[in-house]
């Protein structure tokens, strides 16, 4: 049979084997000592070291006093904390089932193995409801990935705290510091990521179905990476004011490594005679087409264009030389569509993120950056001479709006923007998660430092790459054209299944609306007349119910899949202020019955905007469907 410390480790194998590792290689009763009692509750832990106990008075009083101290976070779904104690005010804790998740960072090893000695965390461990984590091993992608295994997380942003368990955790404040910065931009990245602008999704989901019937009469992304499989060297060529100092290498090395180059670089690839294998695209606005029909259509020939499904019609169309791949970017209502042989890229924002995903999926063995600069130049140039919107197509913001990261070299700074800084951040996180040995070299010599690449100038880089061996061309395959007009009827008829379903749901939300809508206006009445005893609390507990029916459309696949990209942004960011509700301390039955009434306020506009979302998806659902007969 198993101790309590065996069922802790065990668990810790499965959800963190690091820390698992690293506690079974602990040496224990080196830095502490335990300072047990006649209640097993009530235990103290010594630092040997400076004679400090964790608790001054008694453990079980000051645990008891803490929970009491908590009481305002009773309803906090997420809580963050450095210091695990004695590991009993967490146990307390998690008796709440309130507490969906509970994180606990603890800077020294040795408490955490006394910690899992003396108390049974095991089922809490698996289910993540609580997640212990050991500082030293703590990264900003550690963090992060806290709000990409639970998403709901995110919407509890806006009341994040990270507490500190006592004042023996003090004496770590650098450390605190340093963490309480990665969640603040592990949130900051999660919650960018979603936008606050509907209408770029919107767009998406026109062009998306719109662009399908082209889509599938193309070669699959499968088809793609099935060509690129066994090559060694990619080079991903963006547009930073560094590119140029790079391009008489790159001319020279071309014929022997893979050139991945974003749609930006290709007019001016080809006006230094340098002609990429693919050339990638993913946005969806208009502007885009320009670097395919403002570049002559020789330049296009044998080239590989892989774009995604959401383009602008206009690019599609100025690609007329070239082989078009299209790929699908990993949202809803791609995904709802099956064809899963044609995605999924374009998760990171940019087009050289797109391109590194495509270096992961082929297994390349290195992947070597250069123009990522991802930050004005020294002469405050956003883009490499001769792009097609000029080198200074963004410009440097004033004094006080500077947003400055690291730079390339790692000695101080370099000025870059919102937008950088997001494309370098996924870049980050991609390096991080990458699942083999890939050799990521940084060779842009200029701009930003992107962590977890290696910096190498251009010139050693390129050793990397065999020059005694032409590359061979891609040569892709299109699929079969009875298998595509089958294809295109499938997804006709998810388009319209999108259309009814749509309207279905959206019946269902206006009629609440307009309930609850009614209700707030009776409440405003009553309390014009003073008579806010006379509200209808049972009325209120209704709405409440049929409200929380309509919020569990978000738990179903299928309404997510066809309607939460378009929806999500402005959703989420009402989610933020309801959660400041949600969690609202109350003491009695006033408190609470004020709390309800609040939350249906803003419900209220929820529901409006809910509604409204659903019709513009199903709008934009039947103008694409038009175009087919066009097409």
């Amino acid at each position: 049979m198993q101790n309590i410390y065996q069922k802790n480790l065990q668990a810790l194998k499965i959800k963190d084997p690091l820390l698992a590792i690293a506690l079974s290689q602990l040496k224990p009763n080196t830095k502490f000592e335990v300072f047990m009692d006649s209640d097993p509750a009530n235990f103290n832990i010594i630092d040997k070291s400076s004679n400090t106990p964790l608790f001054i008075g008694k453990p079980l009083e000051e645990t008891m006093q803490k929970i009491t101290d908590f009481a305002p976070y009773t309803y906090y779904p997420y809580l963050y904390f450095y210091g695990g104690g004695n590991g009993v005010f967490y146990s307390l804790l998690l008796g709440n089932s309130q507490h969906h998740r509970i994180v606990v960072i603890e800077p020294e090893l040795e408490i955490l193995f006394i910690i899992f000695n003396l108390i049974d965390f095991s089922e809490a461990i698996l289910s993540d409801r609580i997640i212990f984590l050991y500082s030293k091993f703590c990264s900003y992608h550690m963090i992060g990935s806290l709000f990409e295994m639970d998403k709901k997380a995110r919407i509890y942003s806006k009341i994040y705290d990270l507490h500190i368990f006592n004042s023996y955790y003090e004496r770590f404040q650098a450390e605190i510091i340093q963490l309480n910065q990665y969640f603040i931009k592990a949130i900051e990245h999660s919650v960018i990521s979603i936008g606050n602008d509907t209408k770029d999704a919107i767009i998406g989901i026109k062009q998306h179905i719109q662009n399908l019937p082209d889509v599938l009469h193309s070669p699959t992304l499968i088809n793609l990476v099935e060509n690129l499989k066994n090559r060694d060297t990619a080079i991903i060529i963006s547009t930073g004011p560094s590119l140029n100092k790079q391009l008489d290498l790159l001319k020279d090395i071309a014929p022997f490594a893979t050139l991945f180059c974003i749609d930006a670089s290709f007019p001016i690839l080809y006006k230094h005679n340098i002609k990429p294998d693919i050339v990638f695209s993913l946005e969806r606005v208009e502007e885009t087409a320009r670097f395919y029909y403002d570049t002559p259509k020789e330049a296009q020939e044998d080239v590989v264009f892989a774009i995604t499904s959401i383009v602008h019609p206009k690019l599609k169309s100025s690609i007329t030389k070239g082989i078009k791949q299209f790929s699908f970017r990993p949202f809803g209502y791609t995904n709802l569509f099956g064809f899963h042989e044609y995605g999924y890229l374009g998760i990171g924002m940019s087009a050289a993120n797109m391109a590194y995903e495509l270096v992961v999926h082929s297994r390349f063995k290195n992947c070597i950056l250069i123009g990522q600069d991802l930050a004005f130049g020294d002469d405050g140039s956003s883009h490499a001479k001769n792009a097609l919107y000029g080198s200074d197509e963004i410009k440097p913001k004033t004094q006080n709006e500077k947003i400055f990261i690291e730079k390339y070299g790692g000695k101080g700074d370099v000025q870059t923007t919102k937008v950088w800084k997001l494309f370098l951040e996924f870049f980050e996180k991609d390096i991080a998660q990458t699942p083999y040995n890939l050799k990521v070299i940084n060779a842009t010599e200029g701009g930003a430092r992107i962590h977890g690449s290696i910096e190498m100038s251009f010139q050693e880089a390129i050793k990397l790459i065999d020059t005694s061996i032409l590359k061979d061309p891609i040569r892709l395959t299109y699929p079969d054209t009875s298998l595509s007009k089958n294809n295109i009827l499938i997804a006709g008829k998810k388009a319209q299944d999108i259309i009814q379903y749509g309207m279905n749901q959206k019946a269902r939300i206006e009629k609440l609306f307009l309930k609850v809508a009614k209700y707030t206006e009776e409440l405003e009445a009553l309390n014009n007349q003073n008579n806010l005893e006379k509200i209808n609390f049972k009325k209120l507990s209704k709405l409440t119910d049929e409200i929380d029916t309509i919020k569990k459309l978000f738990e179903d696949k299928k309404f997510n899949d066809y309607f939460v990209d378009a929806i999500q942004s402005y959703i989420f960011h009402q989610e933020l202020d309801i959660a400041r509700i949600v969690v609202k301390y109350t003491k009695d039955e006033l408190d609470s019955q004020v709390k309800q009434v609040e939350w249906i306020y803003a419900h209220k506009y929820w529901l409006f905007s809910l509604a409204g979302g659903i019709n513009c998806v199903i709008d934009v659902v039947k103008e694409a469907l038009e175009n087919w007969d066009n097409a």
